[in-house]
């Protein structure tokens, strides 16, 4: 980490920062509610900044300084953190605890303070923390990306959007997802490809899940008028660091469809699924995510479906971003004359928030 490179003389300052910080948590009455009235981090080079701590999540803290806007500062650019508020923290060997935060005794250390006791723990070791005394709905965040191109011979035209809204409690979250795509061509026939998923989960100890989820999906290229699923199922987190995050997920579902044509069936489907997310953070900060999800079918024999996403998020200024995704639905036993492959690619722009 940064800190360790400074010079002795700003490092014993640092030390002493910190100490004092320590022995005033210990000497004052009430404990950490009374001495932490306002949030604050120390920084690397000694600095104490007061304001308020909203959040850590992909190796950043997100910082906000009374007057100014939000801010973000890597993890390797903080000393300790302190705050009375009651906080939601996980580590990088799927533990997670409740309580307050703390100045550690040294750098790179923070003291978390929760009704058993308290302890000291290194930074590096955590890798969310959120907010869990703010309101209903500061505990939701998302992103909107819109995506178009045009061109003139044949009047190609082509649009993307999509948006997500995460919510995160201190025993349920839950999502909301969109993705609409369309494709339009003179003398060709327009195809649009549309999902909308919702789903809320009960979350366990070590990263354990378990709920409900449903979507309803339309796909021209497919000749899917409609399908809706609802299903009950849960995973966890296998890898979950400041780098790199992969779960797992399994469940049952109801599968209800129509093709253009043809009456609506019912059917009982599996699932099987993996999320995988790489990322970095620091001037120049971009991530992988892809997502493989199989359903097996249970009561029409030999049939399973394959969703696949794959996509490359490159931040560019403020909250803004750039995304290239790739998509690929398979279905080994589609209705006669529907086609079994649909893929594609998006070029968006998208805004977080």
């Amino acid at each position: 980490m940064r800190y360790r490179s400074m010079a002795s003389a700003g490092g014993r300052l640092h030390a002493c920062t910190l100490a004092l910080f320590s022995g005033l948590l210990l000497a004052v009455p009430g404990g950490v509610g009374s001495l932490l009235a306002q949030d604050f981090i120390i920084h690397a080079n000694g600095d104490s900044i007061n304001g308020d701590v909203k959040g850590f999540q992909r190796g950043k803290l997100e910082f906000e300084i009374p007057g100014g806007s939000a801010t973000f500062i890597e993890f390797d650019d903080i000393a300790t953190i302190g705050s009375s508020d009651y906080w939601d923290i996980e580590f990088d060997d799927q533990t997670r605890i409740f309580g307050r935060l703390a100045p550690g005794s040294e750098p790179g250390m923070v003291r978390i303070v929760t009704a058993e006791g308290a302890w000291e723990v290194p930074l590096r070791r955590i890798v969310t923390l959120t907010n869990l005394k703010t309101s209903f709905w500061s505990k939701w965040d998302g992103f909107l990306e819109f995506g178009f191109s045009f061109a003139k011979a044949n009047n190609v035209t082509n649009y993307t959007l999509g948006a997500r809204a995460d919510y995160r409690g201190e025993h349920w979250a839950g999502a909301l997802s969109l993705d609409s795509r369309l494709n339009s061509q003179d003398d060709v026939e327009t195809t649009s490809r549309n999902q909308l998923a919702l789903s809320a989960f009960r979350l366990f100890p070590h990263t354990w899940y378990a709920g409900l989820f449903g979507q309803a999906e339309q796909n021209q290229e497919l000749d899917l008028d409609l399908r809706l699923l609802i299903g009950v199922g849960g995973g966890r987190d296998i890898i979950q660091s400041n780098r790199v995050e992969w779960r797992w997920l399994a469940g049952l579902l109801l599968n209800r469809e129509r093709y253009t044509g043809l009456d609506t069936s019912s059917s009982a489907e599996g699932l099987l699924g993996t999320y995988f997310n790489f990322f970095t953070f620091g001037d120049w900060e971009n991530d992988i995510a892809s997502s493989l999800l199989v359903y097996p079918s249970l009561t029409e024999s030999g049939r399973v479906r394959i969703d696949f996403d794959i996509s490359y998020r490159q931040d560019l200024f403020s909250d803004f971003y750039f995304r290239l995704s790739f998509y690929d639905q398979y279905d080994s036993r589609p209705p006669e004359g529907a086609s079994k492959n649909d893929f594609g690619t998006t070029i968006a722009v998208g805004w977080d928030w």
